[in-house]
């Protein structure tokens, strides 16, 4: 396995009576793409801001390569932050943006021009060297912020919201160019969103924040197929929930309609709770799963890929969303107001208390 590059340590940072980081402990591999995921408030840009040194933890340490940086000056950190604005120098040529960072150390020219070469080469953008910012793209502007940082080769790389200016579609491209920049130099990336398809795309692992705390970290595919608690399995992805009572070994609906799903200690007899199963595993028109129910069409919604078709069940006040993909929707052209069942699988069902 992968060495430990980063440790935090019941991390805490306090603003007046705020407590906007409440004791995170978290284990950051080396060269891993791990992702801060959660919502404004979460807590996510204040940890950025200590792991960059721009705060101070009121409790706690922060242990890279096993040294304490907690009180260490974010000049000297070998740990380089990447901004949303990208902030480069409008007077300068892609070049000379890239190599600013290296003249300041005072590096002798031929060794700077030599890192700079290697990393225009490794960001593609060797052609545009003498070009200034006004002359690029945005996706060219994000890749020559990205180069300004990597090419003082630092332990660690801190991205906060790199793409959110960007439009849907070169946002989607430049998250896969992320991925293949950060596999081939090497370096441990974490970044900052509240995208939840960004970190899925990108992350190895993510860490799921809310208020100040660690929700639940794992890999895109635990995080999504396994979520550990209500809020993490509402925030990545779309989720149905269905009001239910554990009555002995059984979840019963509201209309008492009996839903199989593996059962474990975080519910008890007698409590109320929630079912929980994601709209692409739901079979539109079976009867063959563990589960079924059966509702009328109130919306569908056309995605290109896929549809997504909206349920009003007797089993929930809200409506139950189903995605099919566009082959099995042009096979089943579906009308407002048509009745259809539905079935799913009791693996598929996740258990969450109230």
């Amino acid at each position: 396995m992968t060495q430990t590059l980063l440790s935090l340590r019941n991390i805490e940072k306090r603003f007046g009576a705020i407590k906007a980081v409440a004791g995170i402990d978290l284990d950051i591999r080396e060269n891993e793409f791990f992702a801060l995921l959660g919502a404004s408030g979460s807590g996510k840009t204040t940890l950025l801001r200590m792991l960059a040194g721009f705060e101070t933890p009121n409790a706690g340490s922060i242990l890279l390569d096993g040294q304490d940086i907690s009180d260490i000056l974010p000049n000297h950190r070998p740990v380089n932050l990447m901004f949303q604005s990208y902030a480069l120098f409008p007077h300068m040529t892609v070049f000379q943006n890239i190599a600013y960072g290296l003249e300041m150390e005072k590096l002798p020219k031929p060794e700077i021009k030599q890192r700079v070469d290697e990393i225009l080469e490794v960001i593609q953008l060797s052609p545009l060297a003498n070009r200034k910012p006004d002359q690029l793209s945005g996706g060219q502007r994000q890749r020559v912020a990205l180069a300004r940082a990597l090419v003082k080769r630092p332990r660690l790389l801190l991205l906060d919201e790199p793409l959110g200016a960007l439009d849907k579609k070169l946002r989607g491209d430049m998250q896969l160019e992320l991925k293949r920049i950060q596999h081939e130099f090497g370096i441990t990336f974490i970044i900052v969103t509240h995208d939840q398809e960004e970190a899925l795309v990108m992350a190895d692992r993510i860490a799921i924040l809310k208020d100040g705390k660690l929700l639940q970290c794992g890999t895109p595919h635990e995080i999504y197929e396994h979520p550990q608690s209500r809020f993490a399995a509402d925030f990545i992805g779309v989720m149905n929930f269905l009001p239910v009572q554990r009555v002995g070994d059984a979840l019963v609906a509201q209309d008492g309609t009996r839903i199989s799903a593996p059962l474990d200690h975080d519910t008890v007899d007698g409590e109320r709770a929630v079912a929980a199963v994601r709209p692409e595993r739901l079979r539109l028109g079976q009867r063959d799963g563990d589960n079924t129910l059966t509702g009328r069409v109130s919306a569908v919604a056309y995605h290109g890929l896929d549809l997504q078709v909206h349920l009003n069940t007797p089993l929930s006040p809200d409506p139950v969303m189903v995605r099919l993909t566009a082959d099995a929707a042009e096979g089943q052209p579906l009308t407002i107001g048509e009745q259809i069942t539905v079935s799913w699988t009791a693996k598929d069902t996740r258990v969450f208390a109230v």
